[in-house]
């Protein structure tokens, strides 16, 4: 009788070049809205896999990459890139990802990973053969954007809001339920669960804007394809129910001569390629505040070349760091529903400002919008804006949407 041999795994040779970050990224929609929780590394290292998947693929192969290389990819330094890798892959073991059925509202778990080892120079792993209908042969409803976007993000939760925004990407809003129970009319996704976080570790709203929301938003209008992104908050009694995300990708600001900033940047004398280059490698806040630094230096003597030297600013942010710019919204639902007819700011006590009264202390409501700018630059703009209307703002939140609404 015969011994039937057993075919070894099939193996998958992965080279990582130049042109690995270039990469597309692809995942069901299913996928994109999981509910799982991986550190950054863990889900960097799942989506390279996941870039070097070919589109004819039917089947999941060994993968196996060179240990260098992946170290260069994730960033971690190469004398440490066994025990890293080791520490990566054995996390990837023991998670597991939930998916949603739409129909029935049934989660079903999955591994990540049925196999990953390190030795001999070499990294394999291979996917969970489960996940075969979300990752292989996709057509229609699923999400692809270029491996390096993720790969420049350092927060996990930055990756994970990317991809939600990514999958909307043609209707530049999309709204997500804190509060399934208060929101449960709604067909929103919840967003603890589509981010990965446990909301009891959030009791506070201002816990997770400040653990969660702000550095995501930072991160993804710096280092990706977004750069305009903002959220409002949706109140039901004063509590926050939902959140609504508003965005434009470069794609959006193609005809970049309509942007409000084009032609003050044009006037410094930079090339509408360069101005391009601008828009697509940073965020509007960086280049405002940016602008209006160089422009204050050129007119000060101290720049001869204002068009390089913007460039350079931005590249090196010398304004400095702005904090993204968050507008809520205070109104219930039901109010939400109703037209509103009101002008864009309020203001209360209007009165004329006199901004040469020297440097005379504070008031503490003055001292507290001074505290709430991000820097000297912010505070000397919101004066000058105050100067231009004759009134006086009564919160630094008032400034905030004086100023958006002057740019719609």
């Amino acid at each position: 009788m015969s011994v039937l041999e057993v075919p070894s795994e099939q193996l998958d040779l992965i080279v990582v070049d130049e042109n690995t970050a270039k990469l597309k990224v692809a995942k069901s929609n299913a996928l994109v809205e999981a509910s799982y929780d991986l550190s950054a590394k863990e889900h960097k290292l799942l989506l390279i896999a996941m870039a070097e998947i070919r589109k004819d693929q039917t089947s999941f192969y060994e993968q196996v990459f060179s240990v260098h290389d992946l170290a260069e990819l994730l960033d971690f330094s190469k004398s440490s890139a066994y025990s890293e890798l080791d520490r990566i892959s054995s996390g990837l073991m023991r998670k597991q990802v939930e998916i949603r059925d739409d129909e029935s509202g049934e989660w079903t778990k999955y591994q990540w990973v049925t196999k990953a080892y390190c030795r001999s120079g070499q990294f394999g792993i291979r996917f969970s053969e489960e996940l075969k209908p979300y990752l292989l042969g996709l057509v229609g409803h699923f999400t692809m954007y270029e491996l390096a976007r993720a790969l420049r993000m350092p927060s996990n939760y930055a990756i994970r809001l990317y991809e939600l925004l990514k999958q909307y990407e043609g209707f530049g809003q999309r709204t997500f339920s804190l509060d399934p129970k208060a929101t449960s009319k709604e067909s929103w996704k919840s967003f603890p669960k589509v981010m990965g976080y446990d909301p009891k570790s959030y009791p506070r709203f201002s816990n997770l804007n400040q653990r969660v929301l702000t550095p995501a938003i930072t991160q993804v209008k710096e280092l990706t394809d977004i750069k305009v992104l903002e959220y409002r908050v949706i109140r039901f009694n004063r509590k926050p129910v939902a959140l609504t995300f508003s965005w434009k990708t470069c794609d959006t600001l193609e005809n970049i001569e309509d942007h409000p900033l084009y032609p003050e940047v044009k006037a410094l004398g930079a090339s509408d390629s360069a101005i391009r280059s601008m828009f697509r490698d940073y965020d509007e806040d960086r280049i405002a505040r940016n602008l209006f630094y160089t422009k204050k230096e050129h007119k000060a003597g101290r720049v001869n070349n204002p068009g390089a030297y913007l460039n350079a600013a931005l590249s090196g942010d010398y304004a400095g760091a702005r904090k993204p710019v968050v507008v809520e919204d205070t109104r219930t639902l039901a109010d939400q529903a109703k037209p509103d007819c009101s002008e864009p700011v309020a203001q209360k006590n209007v009165k004329p400002v006199d901004h040469e009264a020297g440097q005379a202390a504070l008031s503490p409501c003055r001292q507290k919008i001074k505290d709430a700018c991000a820097s000297d630059n912010e505070w000397k703009r919101l004066l000058a804006l105050e100067a231009h209307l004759g009134i006086e703002f009564d919160s630094y939140t008032a400034y905030v949407l004086q100023t958006h609404a002057q740019k719609r």
